[in-house]
């Protein structure tokens, strides 16, 4: 067992005493007035987190859940996908899975697309929808969802929906899906909202909504329009995880008092602690460097190339830190930390102490 401080994996993250308190509150009925309430602190809440004033829908279910929602209500035929790596690789083949036509973009590892190819692509046009991962969790990638949000409302009008993956950004970097113009931004609970897995949420535009009114293959667990519904009496349209929304109703007020760009700063300080310490390895010799590129580092992700990412791992363990391995087509050439939620700098500067240790005796 991890003691707490020690989980640095990149999702699940770690969750405080306090929150997983929250899950032990007595059940309430989800058709009670009580859980309208709860629902309603919880949406005002979110929309902070999500740049919108319109309201988040929370499912429950994974990241994955969410990203399927965007696809099977904001997809007619024909999607880009721009992919930064495995996450973005996934949403492109969920929508092949839902009988889209997808052409990708591809980045290479550790980096973005360029944004003249995403350009070009809309020009070329053809398309209904543009899905994009704002933080790779793959491969510690940021990508510039803001301007590709701009391409696409120039090149693309109202005719074309941007889906945007942000399950490992919201709440860890700034989301401003109204001014964005973002149609649809999914997230999950386990990540940078530092809850435990089995929720996720879904905010969309307007357009999105309208968009699904015109599909019939929206499925039912999935059908935005029955969340909508619901969201005007402020319940869910099926059973929810009651305890999850408990800790989330917790987290979120924890988020409030430490204000957002508080903590906006604080994973930006535990990436520029991350990336620091990995440049100074790599000079020393130690066999690692970083996989994204200077400017586009995630603010909760840290992927790390090593020959040796298994041994890293094992060693670390043995120390009692638990970081997180590559992903694929990463998976035996890179580790990843996780820098997220309620993680500080004092915690990660402890972590790279053990880890320049572990580096060293390898």
């Amino acid at each position: 067992m991890i003691d707490k401080g020690r989980f640095f994996v990149p999702g699940p993250t770690e969750v405080r005493p306090e929150v997983l308190d929250a899950l032990r509150r007595p059940m309430i009925f989800h058709r009670h007035k009580e859980m309208e309430e709860l629902m309603r602190r919880v949406t005002a809440r979110l929309g902070a987190v999500f740049g919108t004033r319109r309201p988040v829908h929370v499912l429950t279910g994974s990241g994955t859940s969410a990203m399927e929602l965007a696809i099977r209500n904001g997809t007619k035929r024909r999607v880009l996908a721009v992919i930064h790596g495995d996450f973005g690789e996934r949403f492109a083949r969920m929508a092949e899975a839902c009988g889209r036509e997808v052409v990708r973009l591809t980045a290479e590892p550790g980096g973005v697309v360029p944004l003249e190819q995403v350009r070009q692509a809309l020009v070329r046009g053809g398309f209904d929808a543009v899905t994009a991962t704002h933080s790779e969790t793959a491969t510690g990638v940021l990508g510039d969802i803001k301007v590709i949000g701009e391409m696409v409302r120039e090149l693309g009008g109202d005719d074309v929906l941007l889906l945007v993956d942000a399950v490992s950004a919201a709440g860890a970097t700034p989301i401003d899906a109204d001014a964005w113009e973002l149609d649809a931004v999914v997230s999950a609970s386990q990540k940078a909202l530092a809850l435990p897995p089995g929720l996720a949420f879904a905010a969309v535009s307007e357009r999105f909504v309208a968009r699904a009114r015109t599909l019939r293959d929206r499925g039912v667990y999935l059908d935005v329009l029955r969340y909508e519904e619901f969201a005007g009496k402020f319940q869910s349209p099926t059973t929810p995880a009651v305890s999850l929304l408990f800790a989330l109703d917790k987290q979120l007020a924890d988020i409030e008092q430490e204000t957002l760009a508080a903590r906006f700063a604080r994973h930006l300080a535990m990436t520029a602690v991350c990336t620091a310490f990995v440049s100074r390895a790599e000079a020393a010799g130690l066999g690692v460097s970083l996989l994204a590129g200077p400017g586009r580092y995630s603010p909760s992700v840290t992927c790390i190339r090593s020959d040796r990412s298994g041994e890293i791992l094992k060693g670390m363990r043995e120390q009692g830190y638990e970081l997180g391995g590559g992903q694929p087509p990463l998976a035996k050439t890179t580790f990843r930390i996780g820098h997220m939620g309620d993680h500080t700098v004092t915690g990660v500067e402890a972590m790279l102490g053990v880890l320049d240790r572990v580096l060293r005796n390898l």
